[in-house]
């Protein structure tokens, strides 16, 4: 038999919790027979000792129950469920900055809806229109070439735009179902649910030299791979 234990290190040579005092011998696991750990979450470290073992509430050293060990794994993946929805959007913004940033105003803002339509209806039927034809007048270039510079940058942006919106997408749907796919049914099922929020998928390959590739992978949840997923998808 083992018991579940829940512990914050102690100072090497007082063994007292760090909790309570800085550890200035150096931090390590409490001298527990047989303790091994599979789980931590904030300051605290989980595992089984030996059932012979002594704990002490005081010193931070606590017996727990699978019940409890469950609900902190529960807590941790709900933590960067919490996480990962803010992260998502900021590596959106990020991304857009990178990606849109270099469209000028007058290349997207001005060129949507009737600079957008005009320049369309010039390509298709020459239909003369006083704004394209006095901007390409002043620019000193044709309205048949602003036109088509217009209509190629404006669908260009769409294109982006939208491939980023659907990827942040495809995250924030994958962390909303992240709590729902949790297993609590055992300490091992649900630490097996914490591992799988971690896991990654292939997204491309990159050339890294004549003739050979590397893998890209990015996070099947975690969007900080949004940018690789981005590139390569």
């Amino acid at each position: 038999m083992a018991k579940n234990i829940k512990w914050i290190k102690v100072d090497s040579v007082t063994g007292v919790s760090e909790a309570t005092t800085k550890a200035t011998n150096g931090a390590v696991n409490p001298n527990l027979s047989g303790l091994t750990e599979t789980f931590d979450w904030g300051q605290y470290k989980y595992g089984t000792a030996d059932d012979s073992v002594s704990t002490d509430d005081s010193n931070h050293i606590h017996e727990i129950t699978d019940a409890e060990w469950i609900s902190d794994i529960y807590g941790k993946i709900d933590e960067f469920v919490r996480t990962w929805k803010v992260v998502a959007y900021e590596k959106e913004l990020d991304l857009r900055k990178k990606e849109l940033g270099t469209y000028a105003d007058s290349v997207y803002a001005s060129a949507s809806g009737y600079k957008y339509d005009a320049a369309t209806a010039f390509i298709s039927s020459a239909t003369p229109n006083a704004g394209l034809t006095t901007e390409a007048f002043y620019r000193g270039t044709t309205v048949g070439t602003l036109a088509a510079k217009i209509k190629t940058n404006h669908e260009a942006y769409i294109t982006k735009e939208a491939k980023i919106t659907g990827l942040r997408g495809l995250y924030s749907d994958r962390i909303d179902g992240i709590i729902a796919g949790i297993d609590t049914s055992t300490v091992a099922k649900a630490l097996e649910s914490l591992a799988g929020i971690h896991t990654s998928e292939k997204v491309g390959e990159r050339t890294i030299g004549v003739g050979m590739t590397e893998d890209v992978n990015a996070g099947f949840y975690n969007p900080e791979g949004l940018v690789n997923r981005y590139e390569f998808s």
